[in-house]
């Protein structure tokens, strides 16, 4: 940017991008109020300061880098995308912004490294996309517009009303090894089949043992999980053959087992299952 440039982008323009070579931005600090969209790209040059009370227009906020001292004074209402980056990011920035954006509908923190801190968005009732490593406790309360949902841990997830997520699409639900064997929550099926909207299901867990046909819930079912068309299972010891609960899915096309274990021999598909799959991949 020249001088006239610069000066005229952080002062009247709705649209910002910004590249890491552009020193100038520093001293700015965002003193543009009309501004709707920003974008910060490029190396780790310098820390953006953003202070909420002066971007209160706000609507799309994307950074690649990390982010500097946060203004809380007020709230990013206008605000609907939010996407984060960095691995060095405070855990507490990202706390605080999303607490000013009671609007959001898409928050993508899947390239911070771990967010170990609670998220409450329990009075969220607009979000459509959560997307992060969400190490910490995720609280999410009537979302029924929510559609993905990647990753929560087995704990948090047993602590949401299933029921309420009835447009949830894309859910990845991870076992968290860092608690003892003793304190770790498992995947209820019976949970997952009250998403009657769900299509994409990803399972991690560490050598947890999955008693598929033992849940009372399921097992008389001629149908599971109608709408699923993608299941990826990782890291899961079968205590039976998964196959005849797995074809009773009538739309599932790929299936894939990553490092999952099964002791009990063959395993076995009747004619009539997986009448649309397309892939099957055991890694």
């Amino acid at each position: 940017y020249n001088d006239h440039v610069s000066q005229h982008s952080s002062t009247t323009c709705r649209r910002e991008v910004v590249h890491h070579q552009f020193e100038r931005y520093r001293s700015e600090k965002c003193k543009n109020k009309r501004m709707r969209s920003f974008l910060y790209f490029g190396e780790l040059k310098f820390l953006v300061r953003l202070d909420v009370e002066k971007l209160k227009l706000l609507r799309v906020l994307d950074l690649e880098a990390n982010l500097g001292p946060f203004a809380s004074n007020g709230d990013l209402i206008h605000l609907r995308y939010l996407r984060l980056e960095g691995f060095s990011l405070r855990v507490f920035d990202i706390a605080a912004i999303i607490s000013k954006s009671r609007f959001l509908q898409t928050l993508d923190a899947d390239h911070v490294c771990f967010i170990y801190d609670t998220i409450d968005l329990r009075k969220f009732t607009s979000l459509r996309h959560v997307i992060g490593k969400f190490v910490g406790e995720l609280l999410i309360g009537d979302a029924a517009n929510l559609q993905t949902l990647r990753s929560i841990s087995s704990d948090s997830w047993s602590k949401l009303k299933h029921e309420l997520l009835i447009n949830l699409r894309d859910l990845f639900i991870y076992e968290d090894s860092n608690k003892s064997k003793e304190r770790r929550v498992t995947v209820s099926w019976a949970s997952l089949t009250k998403l009657r909207s769900l299509r994409v299901l990803k399972l991690v867990a560490d050598r947890r043992y999955l008693s598929l046909e033992s849940e009372e819930a399921v097992r008389s079912m001629d149908v599971i999980s109608p709408s699923l068309e993608s299941v990826t299972l990782v890291g899961i010891t079968f205590e039976e053959d998964p196959m005849p609960f797995l074809q009773k899915m009538p739309r599932l096309e790929d299936l894939i087992f990553e490092n999952c274990d099964y002791w009990g021999g063959k395993m076995s598909v009747s004619e009539q299952g997986f009448g649309r799959l397309r892939k099957l991949k055991l890694v």
